[in-house]
Parts: C-alpha cells; structure tokens; sequence
C-alpha cells in the first residue's frame, strides 16, 4: 500500500468512530476534524487524527500508524492500525463509579493532576495531586490552616500505616508556597507514579469503601423491611 492510497482509505472511511473520551470519560461519538500524515526516519509513516467529542466537545488526538516493509525501496506500507491517544487516559486505579464517590471539589483537582501527568508536567502533577490530598484531608476534619503534615497527623480515624506512607512519600514532605521550598526541583516520572498510587489508595480507603458500605447497608435495610412487611 502506498502513502496517498492509505491517505485515500483514511479520508473515505474514518469520519467519526466510537471511543473513550480522554475528557469526559465517556464511551462516546467523536467526529473527525484534521487529518495529516508523516513519513518518519525509520520509513514508517504515522497519521495524526484529530477528533472532537460530541458530549464535551472537546478535542482528542490519536496516531495510525504504518509499517514500511524494510525490504522494499519503494513506498510498501502495511497497516498496523491506532496507535497512541492524547490526552493520555492514565488513571488505571479508579473507576468512573468510584470516581463518583468523591467530593466534586477534590475531584477537579484530581483530574487536573491526571492531565498534567499524562503530558510529562510531573512538578505540576504532583502540586495538584497535593491539592486533592490536601483538600480531602480537610473534608474529613483537618484544620485547614495547618500544613500538610499537622493534616496527616491531626485526623484520628486515618490508620498509622495510611500515615506513614504518606509521611514516607519524600513530594509531599515539606510543600511550602514558595519555589524555594516546595521541594519541587527534581521530581521524576516515578515519583508522579507513586503519589497518584497513593492517593488512589487513599481516596478508596477514605471516601470510596465507606461510602459503598452505607449504600450496602441501606439496601440490606429495605430489603429486610420488604421482607417484614410481606409476613404480616
């Protein structure tokens, strides 16, 4: 296959398609609105798609990607198909229902955090999981003039080891307002990893599995009630 045949196929058949929004987190129709294409230096081509999702509107960019075969000099292309996804869905801890169970203020940070880490800004993933951690520390009793250690360590119903690997995580030590302090200088892709695994953790022990177990306890209620009042 040649680069203007696959270029030709692209343009007739791919005008919208099905997919997860990157945005919204919805299954959804997303309507194509550019398309371009490159020949890299491998000789393989790459087409970059750019998409919009009808629910939020918003704009998503996804890779085709061809293989040149290695013992042709001529343009010979097969199909491998999409590739990579921007922005990038990272967040593999929680899901939209669980999403679902945490403050709405929390969670646009959270979010936030998960964009910013999906492009490489770790400095600014880290600040805004910080936020998120430090916003839900509040929620459940924090005094929000404290710093974030006081937080950690004022709220009773967190488990010393919840504590202590909060404690242990060196990014969220000594956060301080200023660059000079905010211990920000040389954070790395793992240390974004670890934090965002943290607080997945943590909002599931704190808002997720609470929550999940009054709702359960609820239904087991009415259930029994039900039950009650089809004996009389």
């Amino acid at each position: 296959m040649k680069l203007s045949e696959a270029e030709e196929g692209l343009d007739k058949h791919v005008h919208d398609l099905i997919d997860i929004c990157p945005h919204c987190g919805a299954k959804s129709h997303i309507e194509r609105q550019w398309a371009g294409s490159h020949i890299l230096a491998n000789r393989n081509a790459e087409f970059y798609v750019i998409f919009r999702c009808k629910p939020c509107r918003r704009l998503i960019l996804k890779t085709f990607f061809l293989l040149q075969n290695e013992y042709s000099r001529d343009e010979n292309f097969e199909i491998k198909g999409w590739d990579e996804k921007f922005p990038a869905v990272i967040d593999d801890q929680l899901t939209e229902e669980e999403l679902a169970f945490i403050d709405p203020e929390v969670l646009l940070d959270y979010k936030e955090a998960l964009k910013c880490m999906s492009i490489g800004a770790d400095r600014a993933a880290c600040s805004m999981f910080r936020r998120a951690l430090q916003s839900s520390l509040v929620i459940l009793g924090a005094n929000p003039k404290d710093d974030l250690i006081k937080q950690i360590n004022s709220l009773p119903s967190l488990p010393e080891d919840i504590k202590d690997w909060a404690h242990q995580i060196r990014i969220f030590g000594n956060w301080g307002a200023h660059p000079d302090v905010d211990q920000l200088k040389n954070v790395e892709p793992e240390d974004t990893e670890e934090v965002h695994d943290f607080l997945a953790k943590f909002f599931m022990y704190t808002f997720v599995m609470p929550e999940k177990v009054k709702r359960s306890r609820v239904r087991r209620d009415e259930k029994v009630k039900v039950n009650d009042h089809a004996d009389k």
